[in-house]
């Protein structure tokens, strides 16, 4: 597999734009995969000419195709999506959690938990886009040409302000620790209405529902990095009630319980093997 990654280091794109990212040869091994939430807006554009299926979590059955391009809002519970057991040559714009309304001049409320064509969001320009990427071989060629791309796209209107962003960051680095309408009455010289109204706008779920996708977020990398974990510690570190809380969570935005998680054994950060039973 040729994973090649890109961190934009300039603006506008920097740093509303955490990573864009060139995959080619990936072949799982498996039809399915379980995306779990992480807080983040995604645009990804195939390369291959193949067509992707989301499927409905219950139900297992397809619920949607896509095709081309596609834009995945923020999600508060996981999505899983196929096929995959073929190669994959996919060119993904990872969005920073509140950084993409600059990019698509679309409210992040309106696509949370949902994935649309990206021409919905972004017109024929990203059909365009397409086309340009697919002229090129090299992914680093194409990795800046999406890069201009973005920048052309670029409204400063759209920027998050600032009440919001300094609720954003504070709930980024420590989201089990954050009193909502504490912080928001320190640093925001706006009612709270307006306040969430202008923080679903930029970021897309409630705040109080960040915190929650962050918060998971969290607990999910702290169960990539140790082989080992005590359930009860690690929730209350995290600002679970307790450790029943804790899983409750973790069900909630994965549909697995952690000890099931763990024993996934893969590497890739909130992606996991999802094949349907037999």
């Amino acid at each position: 597999m040729d994973y090649l990654p890109h961190i934009p280091q300039k603006a506008p794109v920097a740093p509303a734009v955490e990573l864009l990212f060139h995959l080619r040869g990936y072949v799982p091994g498996h039809s399915r995969e379980r995306l779990v939430p992480d807080g983040r807006m995604n645009l990804v554009i195939e390369l291959d000419g193949r067509e992707r299926h989301v499927y409905d979590n219950d139900s297992g059955l397809s619920r949607q195709v896509c095709r081309g391009s596609w834009l995945s809002g923020v999600h508060s519970d996981y999505i899983t999506i196929g096929d995959t057991d073929s190669e994959s040559i996919l060119l993904v714009v990872q969005f920073a959690p509140g950084g993409s309304l600059p990019f698509t001049h679309t409210s992040a409320a309106e696509l949370c938990d949902v994935v649309v064509p990206a021409e919905t969001i972004f017109g024929g320009a990203v059909l365009t886009l397409r086309e340009e990427l697919l002229a090129l071989d090299e992914p680093t060629a194409r990795l800046m040409t999406a890069e201009s791309w973005l920048g052309n796209r670029f409204e400063a209107e759209f920027v998050t302000p600032d009440y919001v962003q300094v609720t954003l960051d504070a709930l980024q680095e420590n989201p089990g620790d954050v009193h909502l309408t504490e912080l928001v009455a320190e640093h925001g010289a706006v009612s709270y209405k307006h306040f969430l109204d202008r923080f679903r706008r930029h970021v897309g779920p409630t705040p109080k529902s960040m915190q929650r996708i962050l918060r998971f977020a969290s607990v999910f990398k702290r169960l990539q990095s140790q082989r080992t974990v005590q359930w009860a510690e690690l929730s209350l570190e995290l600002g679970f009630s307790d450790q029943a809380h804790f899983i409750r969570e973790f069900r909630a935005f994965s549909g697995y319980r952690p000890e099931e998680f763990q024993g996934q054994g893969h590497d890739r950060l909130n992606f996991f093997p999802d094949d349907p039973e037999d």
